[in-house]
């Protein structure tokens, strides 16, 4: 595997990382348990309390966590730029993150608005930690890369959903009388085609070719995809909070919203296709199912117009999204870096015998395993909006999910543990 181009040395401790991988799993039983609390099946309604407590669960206590933490190494070593009092940011924002994640979905599941009160300057202090120091960190960094641009753009999609959020929340556990649909649709278009897609994008470009052993992708998307991305982004922005009468502006900005994240989704699908090395691999097969839920999700989101039940298939949307784009890339990426990492840091103590492998720190038995209860999993969100029974093993699905997640993760953390203390005695 090459490592060049990548600054290692400025490569934070293994534990800023792994902090945030090993706090994620707990939000995928929580976000289950939330679900399973509910009356009816809460897949049915946008704004029921159990599913606005478990989606929040997984954006920001899965999603967002499992991205931070990436952004922790991915910074100092793919963009050169290490972020000022490391140490202190990452014990800040983590435990912020988590605070505030708890509170937020505790406050809507319980009904209880001194909660929510106490989760938007939770929340508000975790991501302002993070995103001062990251964005004074890019500022500062002299690598000029596809990548790089890519992340800014995410972050600053960052910042202003958060702020929508915070604003929301505010507004919610004070009774403030806001413009909530407004507001509701641009947190979702920031913090999801923001955030999420745009840093997905942004460490694609380096983590496809290294760890899948593609061809790069094409010069032309590299530079323009993501800012135009977030040009449509801010299109559809100005229109809805503006209240900008202007339909077909709105159509052709959603639809060239949807056709470049199309046009992502194709290319990743034939890079991989290409690649050199053709034994199977099943960190390879996440992100082809998560490229294939991103085309899945945006032919949903285009018939949202035209079927009889548009609320249930916006839902619908928004689970493939979250679980079978944004989940699946992430389980590909948790399952390929933290061997990759826990390899590198023993390796680079200058000791090289007696390292286990990347495949003897998570066995591929438990990929296979975690790969077909995935897949049973998007099999019952197809249809947890339509048909309880299948919300239900939704439930049970997401459950279980983070159990073995939770047990691979910390079960390399203890692979690490060992081995590095055994080397300290020899």
């Amino acid at each position: 595997m090459k490592l060049i181009s990548l600054s290692t040395e400025q490569a934070p401790h293994i534990s800023v990382p792994l902090r945030f991988f090993a706090a994620a799993p707990i939000f995928l039983i929580l976000a289950a348990l939330m679900l399973a609390m509910a009356d009816d099946n809460p897949f049915t309604h946008l704004h029921a309390p159990a599913l606005l407590a478990a989606t929040h669960s997984i954006t920001l206590g899965f999603i967002t966590m499992t991205m931070l933490g990436a952004l922790q190494q991915v910074l100092p070593v793919v963009i050169g730029c290490s972020l000022p009092v490391a140490g202190l940011i990452a014990w800040l924002s983590h435990l912020s993150l988590i605070a505030g994640t708890l509170l937020f979905s505790a406050g809507f599941i319980f009904g209880r608005p001194e909660l929510l009160n106490a989760a938007w300057p939770t929340l508000g202090l975790a991501f302002a930690a993070f995103i001062g120091a990251a964005l004074f960190s890019l500022a500062r960094s002299p690598v000029q890369n596809a990548s790089k641009t890519a992340i800014i753009l995410s972050i600053l999609a960052l910042l202003a959903a958060v702020a929508i959020g915070m604003l929301m929340l505010y507004g919610y556990s004070s009774g403030q009388f806001l413009n909530y649909p407004g507001l509701y649709a641009a947190h979702i278009i920031l913090a999801l085609g923001g955030w999420v897609l745009l840093l997905i994008v942004g460490i694609s470009y380096q983590v496809v070719p290294m760890f899948q052993l593609t061809p790069q992708y094409s010069k032309w998307m590299t530079l323009s995809l993501a800012p135009a991305i977030f040009i449509t982004l801010l299109l559809q922005l100005s229109l809805l909070l503006l209240d900008i009468p202007l339909r077909w502006l709105e159509f052709a900005a959603y639809n060239l919203f949807w056709g470049f994240t199309i046009s992502f989704s194709v290319a990743t699908l034939m890079l991989q296709h290409y690649r050199r090395r053709r034994i199977p691999d099943i960190t390879l097969i996440f992100f082809r199912i998560g490229m294939i839920s991103l085309l899945c999700v945006a032919l949903f989101s285009v018939t949202t117009q035209t079927v009889i039940y548009p609320e249930r298939v916006k839902i619908l949307a928004g689970i493939i999204f979250m679980i079978g784009f944004a989940m699946s890339l992430i389980l590909g990426m948790l399952y390929k870096i933290v061997p990759f990492l826990i390899w590198f840091h023993l390796f680079r103590g200058g000791t090289f015998h007696s390292i286990p492998n990347m495949k003897e720190i998570i066995p591929e038995t438990w990929l296979w395993r975690h790969l077909w209860l995935h897949l049973a999993t998007l099999l019952a969100a197809l249809l947890a909006p339509f048909w309880m029974i299948t919300a239900q093993i939704l439930m049970l699905c997401l459950l279980l999910q983070g159990v073995m997640l939770g047990y691979t993760m910390y079960s390399a953390i203890a692979v690490y543990r060992r081995t590095l203390h055994r080397l300290e005695q020899a």
